[in-house]
């Protein structure tokens, strides 16, 4: 061996591998040593890793699973079952032995002598080991990466129909990123999610939106969000990390704009609580709706739904009840604004982050709701209050770049998360009217 291995026929290592337990070896008393013994080896040079396989085995499928998988493959007919159980059983050996690696990823990036891997093949199953099931990571928002929640794997598994190993492989790799990410201070989130674990940027930016949403402790829980899935509340951190918290982001916060509150708490008493103020936007508000209905809708008919009578109708709808003063209809309005401004006049308190998104739905959503409007009225709405507002604040302050520019990102942050949680809810009487005689 010596002599070979001189002439560069292969290269010795220290690398320590994993190796199988040894017990079968040690007999007891009862028992007698066999004259000889049967072993399966399989190896494989270079090294394979089996796509299929390895997706199996971070999906938390057993060994069974995998086989009939795999022998329902065109290929894989007519191969003998015990076969393809040993070929199984030793791709899952090799899974155990670069799990350990999965754990580090830039390490193993960079040991080129591990495995002779190709950065591409590496990068591929970086990427598809911290890949997760938005149905599991739902049920782990707004929970502490703790112990505790460790012991509530088995619940998820059965509330989202996949394997608990899968499960518990999920729960690690984000704790591991949080651990590993929580010292760095001055360096956005997703830039060093991105270099320590060399994930793309689109599954970085989810991970960094969930950490968001975990250390803030923002509430997903609440009865009024129970219908929406992961996207939603990834949408949601995105667009509170984009408009409501400084560019300098660290790990801990992503630390909210503190010149922000201040402004929105200043134009809170300007725009809204100032009645005078409020009125005069009001008249602003109706002036830049009614300049956006058709002007041609009355001389030529559309036909019923079509998207210009939808827009006209809709257009309306909030016009009038813009010009319908002291009703009930310009009071909930007022008291949207009010809501959106102290809203991000008070996102630095925990309390208030924790609970923004059911604020949204119960103070915005369900007000345009209670009125009749939708989504596109809502949107409609901000646009024009950011407008004719930033025209306000032009003529009345000296200096009013600030405020304009903290008057955009308030109602622009708030016109997004509302719009993206305007959806409605089925009808409790949807099944009973099915069955009700026509």
């Amino acid at each position: 061996m010596h002599d070979f291995a001189a002439s560069g026929g292969f290269q010795l290592s220290n690398l320590r591998l994993p190796h199988p337990t040894l017990d079968f070896l040690r007999f007891k008393r009862h028992e007698e040593k066999a004259e000889d013994a049967n072993f399966t080896a399989i190896v494989s040079t270079p090294v394979i890793v089996d796509n299929l396989v390895f997706g199996e085995y971070i999906a938390g499928n057993s060994v069974t699973d995998i086989v009939a998988k795999m022998r329902r493959e065109p290929d894989m007919a007519e191969a003998h079952e015990f076969a393809v159980a040993e070929y199984v059983k030793g791709q899952l050996y090799l899974m155990q032995y670069l799990e350990y690696y999965m754990h580090r990823p830039r390490y193993f990036l960079e040991q080129r002598h591990l495995l002779p891997l190709g950065e591409k093949a590496r990068t591929d199953l970086i990427e598809r080991y911290y890949a997760f099931d938005e149905a599991v990571m739902l049920q782990y928002l707004s929970r502490k990466l703790n112990s505790r929640t460790r012991t509530y794997l088995p619940e998820v598994a059965a509330k989202t129909g996949v394997p608990i190993s899968s499960c518990k492989r999920q729960f690690e790799n984000i704790k591991r990123i949080a651990k590993q990410s929580e010292d760095e201070e001055g360096v956005p989130l997703v830039n060093e999610i991105m270099e320590k674990f060399a994930l793309p940027e689109p599954l970085a930016k989810k991970y960094a939106h969930i950490l968001f949403l975990n250390i803030n402790r923002v509430d997903t829980t609440k009865r009024c969000l129970s219908h929406f899935k992961f996207a939603d509340f990834d949408f949601c951190a995105s667009t509170l990390i984009l408009y409501w918290t400084t560019m300098s982001s660290t790990m801990t916060l992503d630390d909210i704009d503190e010149p922000l509150t201040q402004h929105a708490q200043q134009l809170k008493s300007l725009l809204v609580e100032n009645k005078a103020n409020f009125d005069r936007l009001c008249t602003a508000v109706s002036n830049h709706i009614a300049t956006m209905v058709p002007k041609t809708s009355a001389a030529t008919p559309v036909a019923n739904g079509g998207p210009s009578s939808s827009s006209s109708s809709s257009v309306q709808a909030l016009l009038h009840v813009l010009e319908t003063r002291n009703t009930r209809g310009t009071t909930q309005l007022r008291a949207v604004l009010r809501t959106s401004f102290s809203l991000v006049a008070s996102i630095d308190t925990s309390s208030t982050l924790r609970d923004v998104l059911g604020t949204i739905v119960e103070k915005i959503v369900d007000t345009f709701a209670s009125l009749g409007l939708r989504s596109e009225d809502m949107e409609l709405f901000y646009d024009s209050v950011a407008a004719e507002g930033a025209l306000m604040l032009a003529d009345t302050l000296a200096d009013p770049g600030p405020s304009i520019q903290a008057l955009n990102r308030t109602l622009t942050g708030t016109k997004l998360l509302g719009r993206r949680l305007f959806r409605q809810k089925q009808s409790l009487f949807g099944p009973l009217n099915k069955i009700r005689p026509t």
